[in-house]
């Protein structure tokens, strides 16, 4: 302690970290010492000099509700929030429920009019049937809920989701008079074809009866369950059996709507179907039930006792599940226009594998360059990406094809890559064998639609950014390392697989299963990857053990390195600790500069070698670190994220590296096991996640930096050369000059394009550093500037941070040359909405990429605004419904 002290140069922090490494050599006297375990994290020389340089965000007006209500929206275009009822544990929900309540004090009739705009146009059903729930909750809002339902649903589960929203509102699964009228309202508008399609829709899904083995996830949630204890099996019987009869949880059918809101008046035979009655005996009971539509229609005796169903209509679908993937139905669905555009165009290789006709290829090839067909479609330009990557077939894979062709053989196996993340996985399949296979020049007038496709939809479909001003565009695509990720789309909600970071981490969220590349990390951070990592556990308690195993590009292990083995090559463990009262740190450090060339993947495991389960570990946790900075500074490390150790298990693979082309990635695992003391009891699991992540490697998805493209691409093809500027951006490669490219010269085909950017992107950096000398040199010229937009996988909000090169520029050309519109669009989908508190009215932030980006994008706040103020819904029916009205008390539907 002494030799400690007496440097002068070593801070509090520095000397916390000391103690915290070696406390496996500190005295008792410190050891048992209860401040021990109060020892905060130290913070680098960076953050501590980035916290000096941070500016509070000066607060500015706060936005009317009405604005503020469309900015919150645009935040999550890529995936709405979960909506479960609980405002206190979801911001953004407490958010618009607060929102609603003010505007509906003075414009009720609003709060319907949004609902109304969600759903046509934003095309949000959850968000729709959420405001719908909340506007019932409103007594301004109530009279006016019958009216607009009607005009706001579309399908029959939209009635289903509506209800299920409003029993987690009100707590109660009576219905208001003023839903049960305005779903019947809606339900006599629906026919047999959406009746038939949704005839066994549930709402919400039915959870399956119980988890696989070993099913990832955290503490006592997905991974805290092992499926072969019979008592944990038990429990999951027990709670699903309870969740099915739990009239707030049960799923909800068409079934139960109808006896609950009395449906069916104007469709009385089509309700019987689905309630599957049969047809009545008598006359008299055919009155009664109402078939007889106010006598124009007879009663049959012919059909007396005949169960009455509703018929499952043709759709591609149908077909395809009765008949199997063949050419001829295929060509029956293209040549009877059964198919639906879009379902060709996510079919379009399972078309061409199928060996279709000439004729077929003919109609379909038409319909891809028919301009009226492309703008009737309404599909956004990323569709087209899809079906372009998906034949794309090498050279290798036509001869393999025309080979096989000739063969005896009906069906041939093949491994393919599906799934993503830690779900990717290598299966076997059988495809049956293409008799006419396709040819290049098949091919290549498939491409020259697709490009021609694009360019229409682009046209048409693409909104143009409105440059009032006279100036241009300018488009910012982010083509850095961590743009490599997978572009989540659907319903999957990332906020939920995020893991959350330790209290006292001043790291980052990860997403479990997403790969981070680390040098893109690091650089958002304004520093640079030293390569040198560790990875760092605390705990208070018995005996925690960290391990790492290392294996090579086949999968065989190459070594561990562990409480019995602490030294190999460049992996260095900082020795066993057998027991912690009070707190104490285990280390593995790593420099990935020089491990050899055979070392690909780097698995990082926990084992609990007294027995003890994760909750039974205080503060245990674990975080990754980079242990490399220049400088004087002994203060500790660049800590890149730090999460807590949870859950009933004793065994974790925590997270592994993995060596890629460009560099090393981090991957966040979390994967738990429920009993094993050593690393080698996990290497089971560990060879799963290996396979998984070769399996992901080599799946083809779309990634972040194609949507990011793609959106940049089409906005330049809509506008013109001379009106939109695109520029990638990441940092400076290993020759050296600007760490961006503008992109110029492009030729007039956009999927080709892409190649092109990509190839452009290689000769960059894998870091993220903004263009900012370039935006400087438009200012200093006076090019003016309407549009900035800013494509990358975070929402950058200027107004929260003043003192960053991007405010600084805005504030100054803004003030200088022209007001000029900054748009960030997260084409991940992880940032929170952070609207307010300083934010300006010309910043718009979007978390996510889908089909409503182009066009919220396109509108500037006020014209969004005035749309919806614009929306015509049907006036207010009756006047009961005027004043409060209370659920009637019913039975179980």
């Amino acid at each position: 302690m002494g030799a400690v002290l007496e440097n002068p140069r070593l801070t509090c922090a520095g000397v916390a970290r000391h103690i915290c490494l070696n406390a496996a050599r500190l005295p008792d006297v410190i050891r048992r010492d209860p401040e021990f375990r109060n020892i905060l994290r130290p913070w680098t020389r960076h953050d501590i000099a980035q916290k000096q340089a941070l500016q509070s965000a000066p607060s500015g007006p706060e936005p009317p509700p009405k604005l503020r209500a469309m900015q919150l929206l645009g935040t999550f275009l890529l995936s709405e929030p979960a909506y479960r009822g609980d405002a206190s544990k979801d911001p953004v929900t407490a958010e618009l429920l607060a929102l609603c309540q003010k505007i509906a004090k003075d414009d009720p009739v609003f709060v319907l009019k949004l609902a109304h705009y969600v759903r046509h146009t934003l095309t949000f059903r959850n968000t729709t049937n959420f405001l719908l729930a909340t506007a019932v909750q409103i007594e301004p809002c109530r009279p006016f809920v019958r009216a607009a339902l009607p005009a706001c649903t579309n399908l029959p589960t939209d009635l289903l989701e509506l209800w299920d929203f409003w029993r987690k509102l009100s707590g109660g699964i009576a219905l208001p008079a003023s839903l049960k009228k305005g779903m019947a309202d809606k339900f006599d508008e629906f026919g047999e074809y959406q009746l038939g399609k949704y005839l066994n829709a549930k709402v919400p899904k039915p959870a399956q009866a119980a988890p696989a083995a070993g099913k990832k996830g955290k503490g006592r949630g997905k991974g805290g369950v092992d499926a072969k204890d019979p008592k944990d099996a038990e429990k999951v019987a027990e709670e699903a059996e309870a969740k099915k009869n739990d009239p707030l949880t049960r799923p909800l059918t068409l079934k139960t709507l109808i006896r609950a809101v009395h449906a069916g008046q104007k469709n009385p035979e089509a309700v019987c179907g689905v309630l599957r009655k049969r047809y009545p005996m008598t006359e008299e009971e055919f009155k009664e039930m109402n078939l007889d539509l106010g006598g124009s229609k007879a009663f049959d005796p012919e059909r007396m006792g005949e169960k009455l169903r509703i018929p499952v209509p043709k759709t591609w679908e149908t077909e395809l599940s009765e008949k199997g993937n063949t050419k001829e139905v295929w060509q029956d669905l293209v040549q009877s226009k059964n198919l639906p555009f879009m379902a060709m165009l996510r079919n379009l290789r399972n078309i061409i594998m199928a060996g279709v006709d000439q004729k077929t290829h003919k109609a379909i090839l038409g319909r891809l360059t028919c301009k009226q067909q492309v703008a009737n479609s309404k599909q956004m330009p990323v569709r087209f990406l899809s079906a372009f990557e998906a034949i794309d077939f090498s050279d290798e894979t036509l001869a393999k094809l025309a080979q096989e062709a000739t063969s005896q053989e009906d069906f041939i196996v093949e491994q393919k890559a599906v799934g993503s993340g830690k779900e990717a996985k290598k299966i076997e399949k059988k495809r049956p064998v293409c008799r006419n296979p396709p040819t290049r020049a098949l091919l290549d007038q498939y491409r020259n639609a697709l490009e021609t496709a694009v360019s229409l939809a682009a046209q048409n479909n693409v909104p143009p950014l409105e440059c009032s001003a006279g100036g241009k565009a300018v488009v910012l695509v982010d083509v850095s390392g961590s743009m490599e990720s997978p572009l989540t789309q659907g319903p999957k909600k990332l906020h939920e697989s995020a893991m959350t970071p330790h209290r006292r981490s001043g790291g980052r969220p990860i997403v479990e299963g997403q790969d981070m590349d680390l040098e893109d990390y690091f650089s958002q951070a304004g520093q640079r990857l030293s390569k040198k990592i560790s990875v760092s556990m605390t705990w208070i308690g018995q005996d925690l053990d960290l391990s790492v195993m290392v294996l090579d590009k086949e999968g065989n292990q190459v070594v561990s390195v562990s409480y019995s083995n602490t030294s190999w090559e460049v992996i260095q463990h900082s020795g066993d600790i057998t027991n912690a009262p009070y707190g104490a740190e285990e280390v593995i450090s790593v420099d990935l500069e020089k491990l050899p060339e055979n070392a690909f993947m780097l698995f990082f495991t926990i084992n609990s070698y007294s027995g003890q389960v994760f909750d039974q570990l205080p503060e245990a946790a674990i975080s990754l670190r980079d242990d490399g900075l220049e400088g004087n500074s002994v203060e500790g490390t660049q800590e890149i994220c730090a999460f807590r150790l949870t859950g009933t298990h004793k065994a974790l693979i925590a997270c592994g590296l993995i060596r890629k082309e460009r560099g090393w990635s981090f991957r966040c695992l979390n994967t738990p096991q429920a009993q094993g003391m050593t690393v080698q009891s996990l290497l089971g699991k560990i060879r799963k996640e290996y396979e998984a992540a070769m399996a992901d490697a080599a799946t083809q998805q779309k990634r972040l930096i194609d949507a990011a493209l793609l959106l940049a691409l089409c906005l330049r093809e809509r506008m013109g050369d001379d009106k939109c500027e695109v520029v990638l951006f990441s940092s400076p490669g290993k020759e050296g000059g600007p760490g961006y490219k503008v992109l110029r010269g492009l030729g007039p085909k956009v999927l080709a394009n892409i190649r092109r950017c990509h190839d452009v992107a290689k000769q960059l950096g894998r870091g993220t550093e903004l263009p900012i000398g370039y935006l400087q040199e438009l200012s200093a010229a006076g090019v003016a500037l309407d549009h900035l937009v800013l494509l990358t996988d975070g929402l950058v909000a200027p107004a929260k941070n003043p003192a960053e090169a991007l405010s600084r520029w805005l504030a100054s050309h803004r003030a200088r040359v022209q007001p000029v519109r900054f748009a960030c669009i997260d084409v991940l989908g992880l940032g929170k909405p952070c609207i307010g508190d300083g934010s300006s009215d010309q910043d718009v932030l979007i978390s996510g990429y889908s089909e409503a980006t182009l066009r919220y994008l396109t509108q500037e706040p006020g014209a969004q605004l005035a749309e919806v103020e614009a929306i015509k819904l049907p006036s207010a029916k009756g006047k009961s419904e005027a004043g409060p009205e209370q659920p009637k008390e019913e039975g179980k539907a």
